[in-house]
């Protein structure tokens, strides 16, 4: 008889821990928001400043993008019901390629679903057989796992450690694989950024092909918001550039821009993009709003709004004592302010009782528990939005202010949740 496939299910440790903080009503996941994510957001009947959400510019539940969703859902109806490949293109999903591909000065550009399944379409479609892919260890799973399902070798090097990317691509290059490196330009779980000047550089030494993933980048960083790959002036050496229209542009779907032969070839070799239903209209309505407020003066301003609102929190939480990362900083000597604050916790149980006791005090933001993040490596993830005032960081500070107290007197860990 062979064995119980489910057997996995029942011995999972991270599963009897989750019954365990569910019990005691710590489970910071599957919480229900109960209207848009926008800087305060009801949870729970209760109103609370929202750090959870990617919506960095403010836009998704902007009225303007609202409109426009309401407008290509009324012409396109609710879903394409269909692929890219057969019946699922419509104008706007055209309109939104010809977008994207003007905004970063590229050939053409292609529209996925979302943005998980366009790291997982574009790579699995063009590393092959006897290739290799080589990706930063703190990589989006969505890379990681574009690099699992292609045919080719995945090779990862520690995050940001080029002396190891070097290594690979030496090596790499004494063969005849082709090589694609592939890393993201700001790390969604650390909030810091990829080197990218000196990827750029070693995959250009030994003729490797570079993807960046922008996803955290597009409409917040670099000029007109194009992320970093612009920011740091290397856009002409990036081969392909990855984002997602459900983050600062506060619509759905992904994309990935690029030659025009190498698009045209995704188009008809993605399986991610070939085989499943297209992004629905709605989305796209809604991003197309978005991609042309971040390209105006009002995007710029609330670039500089996400940059000030980050630099203020990131300040406060630190004089506070908590051991946040500094800005990273450009090789000029310039702070880059990404939006994600990483605030560590000793271990699991600390950070989900952390998490309760600011969702009980009005504040709302991410966890990262093992297996999400290494054993001993638990955090909280705050993205700041360029709508939170002043008077939401506030708030977020008072809450912060208490816990520094509470932790600083070591409380019993349900003292901390009794605040």
């Amino acid at each position: 008889m062979s064995g119980d496939l489910f057997a996995k299910v029942r011995a999972y440790e991270s599963y009897a821990f989750r019954q365990e903080l569910e019990a005691q009503r710590l489970l910071p996941y599957f919480r229900v928001a109960e209207g848009p994510p926008t800087a305060v957001t009801m949870m729970g009947g209760v109103p609370r400043v929202n750090l959870g959400s990617s919506n960095y510019l403010g836009l998704s539940g902007d009225s303007r993008l609202t409109s426009a969703a309401h407008q290509a859902n009324l012409r396109y109806g609710t879903s394409v019901n269909g692929s890219r490949l057969m019946n699922g293109t419509t104008e706007l999903h055209l309109r939104v390629e010809d977008a994207v591909a003007n905004w970063f000065g590229e050939e053409d550009a292609l529209v996925f679903g979302t943005g998980y399944t366009t790291n997982l379409g574009v790579i699995s479609a063009l590393v092959g057989d006897g290739d290799v892919v080589l990706c930063d260890a703190a990589d989006h799973a969505s890379i990681v796992d574009g690099a699992r399902l292609a045919r080719g070798r995945l090779l990862a090097f520690r995050h940001n450690r080029m002396d190891r990317l070097e290594t690979l691509l030496r090596r790499a290059s004494s063969t005849d694989a082709g090589v694609l490196v592939a890393v993201d330009t700001v790390y969604s779980m650390q909030g810091d950024l990829s080197d990218i000047v000196a990827v750029t550089g070693l995959s250009r030494r030994y003729g490797a092909r570079l993807l960046v993933d922008e996803a955290h980048a597009v409409g917040v960083l670099g000029p007109d918001g194009q992320g970093v790959a612009a920011l740091a002036r290397l856009a002409d050496g990036v081969d392909l550039r990855m984002g997602t229209l459900s983050k600062a542009l506060g619509g759905s779907g992904g994309f990935v821009t690029g030659p025009a032969d190498v698009i045209d070839f995704l188009r008809v070799q993605a399986r991610a993009f070939m085989f499943t239903a297209a992004a629905p209209a709605g989305g796209l309505g809604a991003a197309l709003a978005g991609i042309e407020i971040a390209r105006s003066a009002e995007g710029e301003e609330r670039r500089e709004r996400l940059a000030a609102n980050a630099a203020r929190l990131r300040v406060a939480l630190t004089e506070l004592g908590f051991d946040v990362a500094p800005a990273p900083v450009w090789e000029s000597g310039v702070e880059v302010q990404t939006p994600i604050l990483r605030v560590p916790a000793p271990d699991d149980m600390t950070a989900a009782r952390t998490w309760r006791f600011l969702y009980d005090h009005g504040v709302y933001v991410n966890v990262a528990l093992y297996p999400a993040v290494p054993r001993g490596r638990a955090q909280l993830r705050l993205c700041v939005m360029a709508t939170h005032t002043a008077e939401h960081l506030e708030r977020v500070v008072d809450a912060f202010t208490v816990l520094a107290r509470k932790l600083t007197v070591r409380p019993a860990a349900a003292d901390l949740v009794a605040g």
